[in-house]
């Protein structure tokens, strides 16, 4: 009798995850793809061990947060729908950002130069996320004297660094910007804006 009421249990678990994912998906919160493959992954699941890995993944898709939703939030999860909305490209061109900075956007740089001026005014939160893409580019972000930079930005046979003079500034600013992105045979770098 125990057997029928833990194969009841878990077809119930498995129909929770599959409910769950479902609304993450129909949130933008996976791809198309990854949700096929999660949902075909559960329907053959038989063990509970095998449940437990993937209701821990499910949770992580239902944890996802847009950068709005938390300021401390380390994760650099930009919405599918927001990507392409937001992106602002450079291709075989060269192009000037400034103003109020939006942390949904991506900036992508395709054999271009792309400059990225951010003062203290154009920051919303206390912590602001920038995300950059740059192949066989360049992207220089530009910021102003009182904003603590962290940089995890991946180069890949390329470069992405921050200028001495801002990582000289104290740790304890108020404002703190927060890089994400790669370099891909382009180069990433933070600089110290001069007016």
């Amino acid at each position: 009798m125990k057997l029928p009421a833990l194969k009841e249990l878990i077809d119930e678990r498995k129909e929770t995850a599959i409910q769950s994912l479902s609304e993450n998906y129909a949130k933008n919160k996976l791809p198309l793809e990854e949700y096929e493959r999660l949902v075909e992954y559960i329907h053959k699941i038989e063990s509970e061990r095998e449940l437990v890995v993937v209701e821990r993944i499910v949770a992580e898709f239902g944890d996802g947060q847009t950068q709005d939703d938390d300021e401390d939030d380390d994760q650099d999860y930009f919405p599918v729908h927001d990507r392409h909305k937001n992106s602002k490209v450079s291709v075989l061109s060269s192009r000037t950002f400034q103003g109020t900075l939006d942390t949904r956007a991506q900036y992508l740089s395709i054999l271009g130069s792309t400059r990225i001026k951010i003062r203290k005014s154009d920051l919303k939160k206390k912590r602001n996320k920038l995300n950059v893409l740059v192949i066989l580019g360049d992207c220089v972000i530009m910021v102003e004297n009182g904003i603590r930079v962290i940089n995890h930005a991946v180069p890949i046979l390329g470069s992405a660094g921050v200028s001495q003079n801002i990582e000289k500034q104290e740790k304890g600013a108020a404002l703190e910007l927060v890089i994400s992105g790669a370099a891909l045979l382009g180069d990433i770098s933070v600089k110290l804006l001069k007016e």
